[in-house]
């Protein structure tokens, strides 16, 4: 039942019943940005599949750097998508942290942009490695306990963990975002009425002469 579920997950789910009733074609609400090392490429596409469910309900749309078409600018590609995603999912391990691309450049811009609220980091933990004392030593990450996926005894339990934190992160962002919406739009629409003119009211009915009778 709804009632038993917290109040993002059901406002979320309201939102999206509403618009399978009316039709309306379903777009992506959260933008999600992987950020990985190439040699975790094999553990970053099992955890896109468990991560299909949030895609194919338009819950999330996800991108990493194998999606850039061949001869457009890396570096300018990884730096818009980026910048603009909602949610940013390090994908924790030794290579990530020895990587100068991951560590120096996509982590420190994700940062900067959690610290101003832009976007919300999710550290997760894919191999065994000293993360605590890096900058994102302060976040909470998953999956559970920070316990990395490889070591859990089923990958899948490990994995399912991390998608359903990342739906849940999601789904609060969603319902915020829809709260702001719902607050500003009476503001926008009072502005809206204080700017119309009073000459555009309706003119007055012109008065009868006496003894005029209706043909």
């Amino acid at each position: 039942m709804l009632g038993s579920q917290d109040p993002a997950r059901c406002r979320f789910l309201i939102e999206m019943s509403k618009r399978v009733v009316t039709g309306r074609r379903r777009e992506a609400r959260i933008s999600v940005f992987l950020s990985y090392a190439h040699r975790d490429e094999r553990l970053r596409e099992e955890l896109s599949k468990h991560l299909s469910p949030l895609r194919r309900s338009a819950l999330i749309e996800t991108w990493d750097d194998r999606k850039i078409r061949p001869g457009t600018d890396l570096d300018s590609a990884i730096d818009e998508r980026l910048a603009h995603a909602d949610v940013v999912l390090l994908l924790i391990s030794p290579d990530f942290i020895n990587s100068d691309y991951c560590y120096r450049r996509e982590m420190r811009l994700a940062l900067r942009r959690h610290a101003k609220g832009d976007a919300r980091i999710i550290p997760i933990i894919l191999r065994p490695v000293d993360w605590v004392g890096t900058p994102i030593g302060r976040l909470l990450a998953v999956p559970r306990d920070a316990k990395p996926v490889t070591t859990w005894h089923r990958r899948d339990d490990a994995l399912l963990d991390v998608a359903t934190s990342v739906r849940r992160a999601a789904e609060e962002m969603f319902a915020e975002r829809t709260s702001a919406q719902r607050l500003t739009k009476p503001t926008s629409l009072l502005a809206e009425g204080k700017r119309t003119p009073a000459a555009q009211s309706p003119p007055s009915r012109p008065k009868s002469k006496p003894g005029a009778v209706k043909s």
